[in-house]
């Protein structure tokens, strides 16, 4: 029996366990930088599909997933911007 392919864990951060161990604190900005380049690379690998379904290479139903993946991504990042945006504003506000 074969799993099924694709069902890999959704991350925002794709740098290998090895990375994570010896660097077990990044840095926001290091984080954020990580996950807008997965955001993007999810885009980049959903424009392909949408390619590849019009010219009959991939299933529509595979480069759905692609898309929805990318689409998932990229409204998680945006809820990520919003809620930083928040609190920096919180911040910004506070009085000494």
């Amino acid at each position: 029996m074969k799993p099924i392919a694709g069902t890999n864990k959704i991350s925002l951060i794709t740098e290998p366990l090895a990375l994570k161990l010896g660097n077990p604190d990044p840095s926001f900005s290091k984080r954020l930088t990580a996950a807008i380049k997965d955001v993007n690379s999810k885009q980049n690998i959903a424009d392909d599909s949408i390619e590849k379904v019009i010219q009959g290479e991939m299933g529509i139903h595979e480069g759905m997933l692609d898309i929805g993946k990318a689409d998932t991504s990229l409204r998680l990042l945006v809820q990520v911007r919003g809620k930083v945006m928040e609190a920096y504003k919180t911040i910004i506000n506070m009085q000494i």
